[in-house]
């Protein structure tokens, strides 16, 4: 069994509640078929073709969790709804509900829109829960690799970071059930003072989590010599971007040189996950990136 296949048999075996934001051009349709064919029927769709928002009667209940979640964005009871009828708001607001575990979008819905709408969901925690999305990249030998980067909305500090990694961590146990281990990335510290941001960083997980492997890594291991080569030194499974360019642009390079693109990002909430898919996914790459967000829920 591949690594995708065990995947797959944990979402199915949590049975998570999927709502998926239709952009009108039939992938997410496809891709809810896909789902259903998987194993994963409580699949519903929001936008052109399936649930309207503002016809649905839970429309007054999710302006009113959009309103509680963020008070001081909200003008007051009008606007609320206002809100609460944009359908990607509505799917988020159903998962902050608990009506749904995972509100995915397609390729039209842009990244700070989805980044934005997790932070609706998150609430009043949203400035000190460690922020940030979540990848997954298949290798080419199969493996499953984490990708993670940090959120847009400003700089993290040390400690923001370092509970970015804890969750990243905990996620990548729940899909894969593997050990975690972390490398924070950096440039060289002959190049860029970054390393130090990042051994501060360091310190503060191993106080967070004192058990989990971490390290900071730089350079790749030298071919020919006695450690696995053509990898970072410790081998890391969970990779931590230094900030959210360097990330978009290594997901870009990666896909423009090799045809890879990375399922994500998620950006997991517990017990929900709102979900995005990378630029061109296919209905079965659209597909793959909720049975991700299904398998890495918390407490299910």
């Amino acid at each position: 069994m591949t690594a995708t296949d065990q995947v797959t048999a944990r979402a199915v075996s949590r049975g998570g509640r999927i709502v998926m934001v239709s952009q009108g051009d039939g992938s997410i349709e496809a891709a809810a078929a896909d789902l259903q064919q998987r194993g994963l029927s409580a699949v519903s769709v929001v936008g052109p073709g399936g649930i309207d928002p503002a016809r649905d009667p839970r429309l007054g209940a999710v302006a009113s969790v959009l309103r509680d979640c963020w008070p001081e964005r909200v003008r007051d009871g009008i606007h609320a709804l206002d809100l609460a009828a944009n359908p990607l708001l509505f799917a988020a607001g159903l998962t902050a509900r608990g009506d749904v575990d995972v509100c995915l979008c397609g390729t039209a819905v842009p990244l700070d829109a989805l980044e934005e709408a997790a932070r609706w969901v998150t609430g009043p925690d949203r400035a000190g829960k460690g922020r940030g999305q979540i990848n997954y990249l298949c290798t080419a030998d199969g493996r499953l690799l984490t990708l993670v980067v940090p959120d847009s909305a400003g700089p993290l500090d040390a400690r923001g970071v370092a509970a970015l990694a804890v969750a990243a961590a905990g996620h990548r146990g729940r899909v894969l059930g593997d050990t975690p281990r972390i490398g924070l990335l950096v440039a060289p510290p002959t190049q860029d003072a970054s390393h130090a941001d990042a051994e501060l960083a360091l310190t503060e997980l191993r106080a967070l989590a004192p058990g989990l492997a971490a390290s900071v890594e730089w350079g790749w291991a030298v071919l020919g010599d006695d450690t696995d080569p053509g990898r970072f030194r410790t081998s890391p499974n969970i990779l931590i971007f230094p900030d959210p360019v360097s990330g978009h642009l290594a997901q870009v390079l990666l896909r423009d040189a090799t045809g890879f693109r990375a399922m994500g990002p998620l950006f997991p909430g517990g017990r929900w996950t709102l979900a995005g898919v990378p630029e061109g996914a296919t209905p079965a790459e659209i597909a793959s990136v909720a049975v991700l967000a299904v398998a890495g829920l918390a407490g299910a």
